[in-house]
């Protein structure tokens, strides 16, 4: 997924990928904001496209750059269909959408330059390996790297500054062997991995920690949702990294991954066949295809 599709939407109009008039004196390069989202397209029914949750995440996408102080030109719809755009102008359904919002060129220091963020979307096709990543089941390790606070950092903006103590977590994890790294917050409960969320299951309830610190995951919301229909009891209170550690099984929640059963936090070994886990995949899937009743509303098409 590293390369972008050919063709991006850039500021109203498709242009050819990386055609921006970017330079080494972006305000966003130097201080870190940049607000993105990270959204799933499958195939249709039809022959076309659908995305999944695409209003959730264009309206967290317009909530992050409202709390980190980024103007933005476009609606939640407008945006929206710019996606709609960028997918059919690349011929791509299976894809990873990327809109992305920052600040233009300006003098060092913290004023920003300009009160409008500039916009764009790229888009990745993911169709050859999505089954490959679908499948893995990491490996976590407790880390020694805290969640930012709440109290210091706009927690529940999706915004590339965030992401640096995950990155350093995430290095850490995988130079001891893991996959990934599980984060608490600076409280000493668990926040979330480093690109993802995370929950256990003990029986029939799902074990869901509740954490200021942690972003409020669209595909997690979406587990809660399917897992209440599915006759399953939801628990979202604080929860320590040995209460995760007793629970049955354990999953981590993303966009890129789906929902994915664990196999390990450091020593302890979880249940990966767990038959609630199981379950709750098999509806999420198929919510992503736009098949599962009553989730229908969640495959947006063009």
């Amino acid at each position: 997924m590293n390369e972008p599709a050919k063709l991006m939407w850039w500021q109203g109009s498709v242009v050819p990928a990386g055609d921006t008039a970017l330079t080494l004196a972006n305000h966003s390069l130097h201080y870190g904001l940049c607000v993105f989202e990270g959204i799933s397209a499958f195939p249709s029914a039809e022959g076309g496209h659908h995305v999944f949750r695409l209003e959730e995440h264009m309206t967290r996408f317009a909530e992050s750059c409202r709390l980190v102080g980024i103007s933005l030109g476009q609606s939640p719809a407008e945006l929206a269909a710019a996606c709609h755009e960028t997918l059919t102008a690349n011929g791509l359904r299976r894809a990873y959408l990327r809109p992305i919002a920052f600040l233009g060129d300006g003098v060092l220091g913290l004023a920003a330059p300009g009160t409008e963020a500039q916009v764009a979307v790229l888009a990745f096709d993911v169709s050859s390996f999505d089954s490959v990543i679908r499948a893995q089941q990491p490996r976590l390790t407790l880390s020694s790297v805290a969640r930012l606070s709440p109290q210091a950092f706009p927690t529940k903006a999706k915004v590339s500054a965030g992401y640096l103590g995950s990155r350093t977590a995430w290095i850490d994890a995988r130079q001891r062997g893991f996959d990934d790294a599980l984060l608490l917050d600076d409280t000493g409960f668990v926040a979330e991995c480093t690109v993802q969320n995370v929950f256990g299951v003990r029986g029939r309830t799902l074990l869901v920690p509740d954490s200021p610190a942690a972003l409020d995951g669209i595909t997690l919301a979406s587990v809660i949702d399917i897992a209440g229909g599915l006759g399953y009891e939801v628990d979202r209170s604080p929860l320590t990294a040995a209460e995760l550690a007793a629970c049955d099984a354990v999953c981590v929640a993303s966009t890129a991954g789906g929902v994915r059963p664990v196999q390990c936090l450091d020593d302890t070994v979880f249940d990966t066949d767990n038959a609630v886990v199981a379950e709750i995949v098999r509806d999420y899937r198929q919510a992503e295809l736009g098949l599962l009743p009553g989730h229908e509303r969640w495959a947006a098409r063009p």
